[in-house]
């Protein structure tokens, strides 16, 4: 039985789907096979970051509602073995099927090593619903105060769910900031109320590859790839020391 990551942020900006797409990309480098299934109903984008987009003929919502089994709906990424997309619906439902959509969680976990699910940020419906079938939940954040306030009330929404497998990663850091400000990210650690699974910092090559439509992973190796690769292997169980001090 593989392992779901389900991924989630108390605001937008925090850089969430892009983290999906390389942390998956990573992990499929590592040989495992890795599913990315784009929650985000209202605004999918995972297929834009992956560059899968002329292949995503079916969706999400087909293999909920049976029109298509998952591995016909899953898409096989050209350039990456190992990646496959679940691609977010071009339409968002009138109402949603929560009991489906944990099934095809439950079902791609026992196809692959890993499935990581993209979620919308807020508290919504599909934050319950996904929430509930993680393996690990992995809350965004930024070193904004206010995504920081945000975090937690997420942590807490989810410690109060029962879900105690939870960590952070901190996007899009600007590191020489954190080293001069009075807010370490030990103090966002004890904040947030998390465990630190990676902090990635601010790199204009994530911008640029998103522009190219093409994972960050496969053109570059500095920064925030390297950060990414980090935090794949620690979802694998290496021992991938955090240095952020």
């Amino acid at each position: 039985m593989g392992t779901c990551l389900v991924f989630t942020s108390g605001k937008g900006g925090t850089g969430k789907s892009t983290a999906v797409s390389a942390i998956a990309s990573c992990l499929a480098a590592l040989g495992k096979k890795t599913l990315c299934i784009d929650m985000d109903i209202n605004l999918p984008n995972l297929d834009l970051l992956l560059g899968v987009t002329d292949r995503t003929a079916l969706d999400l919502l087909d293999a909920a509602e049976g029109r298509a089994t998952l591995e016909e709906a899953a898409v096989a990424h050209p350039d990456i073995e190992n990646l496959f997309l679940l691609a977010g619906p071009s339409h968002a439902p009138e109402e949603l099927d929560g009991e489906a959509l944990a099934r095809i969680i439950q079902e791609a976990k026992s196809q692959f090593d890993y499935c990581l699910v993209d979620t919308p940020a807020g508290l919504d419906d599909l934050f319950y619903f996904t929430a509930q079938a993680a393996d690990m939940v992995v809350v965004m954040v930024t070193t904004d105060a206010t995504s920081q306030r945000d975090a937690q009330k997420t942590v807490m929404e989810l410690d109060a769910m029962g879900l105690r497998h939870v960590r952070m990663v901190v996007n899009r850091a600007q590191i020489r900031f954190i080293s001069h400000s009075t807010v370490s990210v030990d103090d966002m650690i004890d904040f947030v109320g998390v465990p630190l699974l990676g902090i990635v910092p601010e790199d204009a090559a994530v911008l640029f590859e998103s522009i190219q439509l093409r994972p960050l992973i496969l053109y570059s190796r500095a920064r925030a790839a390297k950060s990414f690769l980090h935090i794949a292997q620690r979802i694998t169980g290496e021992d991938v020391p955090l240095a952020y001090k």
